[in-house]
């Protein structure tokens, strides 16, 4: 698909009317992938400037001994961060993507890109904007990795990711990609927990059972 109609999925882009801006939205390219694709690795030149329409795409680090973190998750709405630094620093990505769902995104290439950021200036506010706000998530992960355990770390994600009703939907391998550790260890943790009476387990389904007793192994962690 192309023209315009993808930017009803997002309202801040759709509100800039800067004719540098609107000829490059016009010819963004927006195109649906299956789950599972990749969408670059780390080392790749980048060429395109991502933006996710429908679906949800992992951004994760692989490091030298096989391990997998997930560094954050672009959903419907969403553009990606990493890409847009990437191009304005000309250089390579450090990091995968890939999308988790069926996915329809939005492709505007680098030249496009960088033509729009210097010359529209809602569209570079708004690109400033969305790598403040994934700055201070990367800030928020580090101070989760600065933590001693992975206990306490597994209790910080299962409290941030719960739903309304206390409950999380997540396999232990989802959860050790999420954390950086090894799917075992993941296990290890969440059968401690169950057998405090901390949480309920069932196949991918995690019901927090008592979330002060979790609130309190964060504040462990720190001391």
């Amino acid at each position: 698909m192309t023209g315009l109609d993808w930017l009803e999925t997002f309202p801040e882009l759709k509100a800039v009317h800067d004719p540098a801006w609107t000829g490059v939205a016009a010819r963004a390219k927006s195109v649906t992938l299956p789950r599972h694709t990749p969408l670059f690795n780390g080392g790749d030149a980048c060429r395109h400037f991502i933006l996710v329409q429908s679906g949800a795409v992992r951004v994760y680090k692989v490091f030298e001994n096989g391990r997998e973190m997930v560094l954050y998750h672009i959903h419907k709405g969403e553009c990606c961060s990493l890409t847009a630094s990437t191009l304005l620093t000309s250089g390579k990505y450090i990091a995968n993507a890939v999308t988790e769902s069926e996915a329809r995104v939005v492709l505007i290439p680098k030249n496009d890109f960088c033509d729009a950021f210097d010359r529209s200036t809602a569209f570079r506010l708004y690109v400033c904007a969305e790598l403040s706000g994934r700055f201070h998530e990367m800030l928020l992960l580090l101070e989760t990795l600065g933590m001693r355990n992975v206990e306490g770390r597994l209790a910080r994600w299962l409290l941030e990711n719960r739903s309304e009703s206390d409950c999380v939907k997540a396999s232990h391998r989802e959860l050790a990609y999420e954390l950086g550790t090894a799917r075992e260890v993941i296990s290890r943790h969440l059968k401690d927990f169950e057998k405090k009476g901390f949480v309920r387990l069932s196949r991918k389904y995690i019901e927090l059972a008592d979330v002060p007793a979790l609130d309190e192994r964060i504040a462990g962690s720190r001391a």
